[in-house]
């Protein structure tokens, strides 16, 4: 049997328990995870542009170092030993003897440093087996000696150097800075290189904390890795590199082999975010911030796995839906018995009072209450007295009219 007030109540106490969970999901919901969308790639796109101001200015300092040491004024006398006084000469054997390139090098930190006379032969070098070479051949030679700052991109190195084990090692990645020697004509009389230590460039990038699954690296402009990924034990755990990261691993897709969304934009000369995620070169879905360098031809990325960014609004979320379920099924079973306990009595009642309807006004209410079905209980017995009262002396004050009726009810 269909009893409308139980289900009327059942729906009111739902709805009633409901609203505030549905506002949450369809109101505050919404608003919070769009909060947290802007404040993840605001923190993206700093880190970003932190990694590429650092990179920058130490890129600087490194052309200002070949520039220093290009204008220290006994560099000439190294690459043309008999120009300038005897005085200058003395000086210089004098300042040789004392290693004073070698402490020159170690001042500025780097890689390697040789500098050659205007046909490219190397006349001194941090590393003494350079000394003797030609490198007229090479780039930075050839654009130094034309009075050119030359600044290559990072590539493997073409002769053994020092690996991150102390090995010698061709294929490192590297990177060589050059500048003209001018004399005081401001001729150029030669070229001054650094082979400059990239892993400096590395330390940059990992110094830069965001979260436990965040990282920016750097990329060149065939979408290839110049820095060593996070993931770089992982990366080697499934052979997809060897040795390293940078200049190994393209960053792509695994799946699909296709280079990511960040690295399509950033080829691009794009800057720009993606809040929804895309695959990175794992093929775990990332926010990205990404930021073109065009000074250097490099692209800087910043990344964070999408089940943290948004781990703690998915955890809102599951909470949420943990809770409909709970709270539904609590719900419909207080409400199937406060429903039962609140329309049982009015369907009795009702039940009595068609029965007083019908005639039988003998009939009574069995419920004791002082609510308010107690006082309709109360009313409807008490309605049936009046009328079971005012029956019987109906019936006394008109016996022959019912002996009558009663005569042909028999009859008929």
């Amino acid at each position: 049997m269909f009893k409308p007030t139980k289900s009327k109540l059942s729906i009111f106490f739902l709805v009633l328990t409901f609203l505030p969970l549905i506002v949450m999901r369809l109101i505050v919901y919404p608003i919070t995870f769009q909060t947290l969308q802007e404040e993840i790639i605001k923190n993206l796109e700093i880190a970003a542009h932190k990694q590429a101001e650092l990179i920058t200015a130490w890129m600087e300092k490194c052309t200002a170092d070949a520039q220093r040491i290009a204008s220290n004024p006994f560099i000439p006398f190294v690459i043309q030993p008999g120009t300038g006084s005897t005085e200058y000469r003395e000086l210089l054997k004098s300042l040789h003897a004392m290693k004073y390139f070698d402490s020159l090098w170690k001042e500025y930190g780097h890689k390697e440093i040789f500098i050659s006379d205007r046909d490219g032969m190397v006349r001194i070098a941090s590393r003494q087996e350079l000394v003797g070479t030609n490198i007229s051949a090479k780039d930075f030679f050839r654009s130094a000696i034309r009075g050119a700052l030359f600044t290559s991109n990072i590539i493997p190195s073409d002769i053994p150097i020092e690996n991150e084990t102390g090995i010698q090692e061709i294929g490192m990645p590297t990177m060589l800075v050059s500048a003209p020697i001018k004399d005081p004509s401001h001729s150029v009389m030669g070229t001054v290189t650094l082979r400059i230590d990239v892993s400096e460039i590395n330390k940059m990038m990992q110094n830069i904390h965001i979260g436990m699954t965040g990282e920016t690296y750097l990329i060149n402009g065939y979408g290839y890795l110049l820095t060593e990924s996070k993931f770089i034990e992982d990366l080697r755990s499934q052979q997809r590199i060897e040795k390293r990261s940078a200049l190994e691993l393209k960053v792509a897709n695994p799946q699909t082999n296709m280079v990511t969304k960040g690295v399509t934009e950033c080829l691009k000369g794009l800057e720009g975010f993606d809040v929804n995620g895309y695959p990175d070169y794992r093929g775990v879905n990332v926010l990205g911030f990404w930021h073109w360098m065009p000074d250097y031809g490099w692209g800087v990325i910043a990344e964070i796995d999408v089940n943290e960014g948004y781990g703690v609004l998915y955890q809102l979320r599951n909470y949420i839906m943990f809770i409909f379920g709970i709270v539904s099924v609590a719900v419909i079973i207080v409400a199937f018995f406060l429903g039962k306990k609140i329309s049982s009595p009015i369907h009795y009642i009702s039940d009595v009072a068609w029965k007083i309807a019908e005639g039988n006004y003998n009939t009574r209410v069995v419920y004791q209450s002082d609510d308010e079905i107690g006082k309709l209980a109360s009313a409807i017995n008490h309605m049936a007295e009046t009328l079971e009262t005012q029956v019987q002396k109906t019936e006394m004050t008109s016996p022959g009219k019912v002996l009558l009726d009663h005569g042909n009810s028999k009859r008929a």
